[in-house]
Parts: C-alpha cells; sequence; structure tokens
C-alpha cells in the first residue's frame, strides 16, 4: 500500500505565499532541468467548450516527466473563466498531481493556483533580474490574482522602483496604498514612460502596437495576447521559454511563426538566457519575453511544497494499491 497526501490552498500558502525569493530558486533550477533537456515534457493540452469560446475559457492540462536527480513525474490540471471574478472566484484555478515514476502512482494531490500564480511571479522575477535588474517605472496591465501579486511584491524586491501605473477592467482599489501606486485611466497613460511592462491580462484578442512601446522596454508578456504582432517584429530581441510549445499555442507568437514572420533561429529561451550559452549577453533596447508557462516550473514548485510537508503527521492522506 501506498500513501497519497492531500496538501490544501492554507498549507501550500504558509510555505510559499510569502516567499517569492523561494519559487524563484525553484523555478531557475526548472529551467536549468529545461536548458540540460534532463525531461519529457509533452506539448499542453487546451480543452475549450467550442472554438469560438474567449482565450481564457478553457482547461489546460500541463505534464512533464523529470529524469534525474528528481525521479517523478507530474500533472497540473488548470482551468480558467474570465467571469469567475463574478462569482467572487478567482480567474484560474488548478490541481497539481505528483506521480512515483518507480510505480507511476500518485503521492501527492494538492491545490495549484497558488503555485501558478507565484512561479508566473517568478518568471517574471527571473526575466527582470537578467533584463533590467533596477527598474524604475513599471506598468502593470490587468489587476487580477497575478497583478495584484506583482503589485505586492515588486516594491519589496526592487528599491529602484519609483512608480508602478496599473491598468484594469477590474476594481484594484485596495493595491493603491502607497503613492508609488498610480491608477491609470488607460493602457496607454500605463504604458507611458514605463521601462519594464507586465501584461498579466484575460484579454481575447492584441491591442498594444509597436508605436505604444517604442524605445528601450522591457514587456513581460505573460498573458500572451496583449501585444500585436508588429510589437513582435520589431523587438530586438525575443525571448521565450519554450520555442516548440509557444509555436504551437494559439497566440501571437504563433501567428507569427505560422506566417514567416517570426524566424525560430533568431529567438532565445529563457533557460539559455540563465543557464546557458546567452547567459553572458547584453540584452539592450527592446526586450519581449513571450514565456508559455512550462509544467516543469509548477511540479518542482509543487515537489518543494510537498518535501516541506510530507512527514506531518496530521497532513489528510488516503491509501492506493
Amino acid at each position: 500500500m501506498r500513501k497519497t497526501v492531500l496538501i490544501d490552498r492554507p498549507t501550500v500558502d504558509r510555505l510559499i505565499g510569502d516567499n517569492p525569493q523561494l519559487v524563484k530558486k525553484v523555478v531557475l533550477d526548472a529551467l536549468k532541468v529545461h536548458h540540460e533537456k534532463r525531461l519529457v515534457q509533452p506539448t499542453k493540452q487546451y480543452l475549450q467548450r467550442s472554438p469560438k469560446a474567449h482565450t481564457a475559457d478553457r482547461i489546460i492540462a500541463l505534464s512533464a516527466y523529470l529524469t534525474e536527480p528528481y525521479q517523478f513525474a507530474g500533472i497540473k490540471w488548470i482551468g480558467s473563466h474570465p467571469q469567475n471574478y463574478r462569482l467572487g472566484m478567482e480567474r484560474a484555478n488548478a490541481v497539481v498531481i505528483l506521480n512515483d515514476t518507480e510505480t507511476n502512482a500518485p503521492f501527492a494531490i494538492m491545490d495549484g493556483g497558488l503555485i501558478s500564480a507565484m512561479r508566473t511571479l517568478a518568471i517574471t522575477l527571473i526575466t527582470m533580474d537578467r533584463i533590467n535588474p533596477a527598474p524604475k517605472a513599471v506598468a502593470i496591465l490587468g489587476m487580477g490574482r497575478l497583478g495584484k501579486l506583482h503589485a505586492r511584491f515588486l516594491p519589496k524586491l526592487y528599491p529602484s522602483i519609483e512608480r508602478i501605473s496599473c491598468f484594469s477592467l477590474l476594481d484594484y482599489d485596495d493595491v493603491l496604498s502607497t503613492p508609488l501606486f498610480k491608477k491609470c485611466s488607460s493602457y496607454r497613460e500605463a504604458l507611458d514612460g514605463a521601462d519594464t511592462v507586465i501584461a498579466v491580462t484575460a484579454a481575447p484578442e492584441p491591442y498594444i502596437t509597436a508605436a505604444d512601446v517604442i524605445g528601450d522596454r522591457l514587456l513581460v508578456n505573460l498573458s500572451l495576447m496583449d501585444f500585436h504582432l508588429d510589437v513582435f517584429l520589431k523587438a530586438d530581441w525575443l525571448i521565450v521559454d519554450d520555442i516548440e510549445q509557444c509555436s504551437k499555442a494559439k497566440k501571437i507568437f504563433n501567428r507569427g511563426i505560422e506566417q514567416g514572420l517570426i524566424n525560430p533561429s533568431s529567438v532565445y529561451e529563457l533557460s539559455d538566457v540563465v543557464h546557458g550559452d546567452a547567459k553572458d549577453m547584453r540584452f539592450r533596447g527592446n526586450v519581449l519575453v513571450n514565456p508559455i508557462g512550462m509544467a516543469i516550473e509548477d511540479l518542482l514548485v509543487a515537489k518543494a511544497v510537498y518535501d516541506a510537508v510530507k512527514d506531518d503527521p496530521a497532513l489528510p492522506s488516503y491509501e492506493i494499491g
């Protein structure tokens, strides 16, 4: 008989909710695994009710098998709906399952919503550390869970920040507690003067053009649909987390690939930028980072949570086999 532990949201929150630096370290380890190709990571599977559904109305399965030295597998099953806020719910909610590779049986099932959000924040932190470690003016587009998470931690982690300009269709008055934050009436107002732009919206189609982001800027395109194709084409540098996965996902990057306008050989992978041949390169000018999000990031963060609590006798579990 084997034991499968159940880890709820409060437990996950207690371990990583106030520790973005820990999550960043784990995600850096995941990028090292990716760079060294010590994994099997299939393309994400998207489940939608119809081809006409909103881009944020979907369920995604992200799975991976990690080889030495980790030797475990797992899946994140994450459902999203753009109208969830009307029900008092987060837009995206997830479950993570970890499997023992000796038996392929699950050894942990846990809430994955915060894991997913924190590892997304970690990608921003890793990108900023590498490309623009001393930002002064930051724009955050979208103030749902991810936008508020960025607003909460960026001022603490980057004391160089003088202004954070926010724009969202959702209410975010709770964020505006200090003069550091500026509530903007349009996305263009938020972009004005920003050296770092973080897009975390549920936009179904692009609205930001190359003319909106002229100049030296770091563009972190976490929501993948905000920037028009011309932003990709005019950027000095394009960085993704996984070229193959980004090329297949039906987002703006994919449109550029399919139309032959983006040459994959000119695109860098984030794992190479922080761990590989590109780690000493200077990425200056207009830099667009377009991370699709990888299973190994979520799974390694989930494994860190599991390792921290697995010996707790109060942790609920059930026997399998």
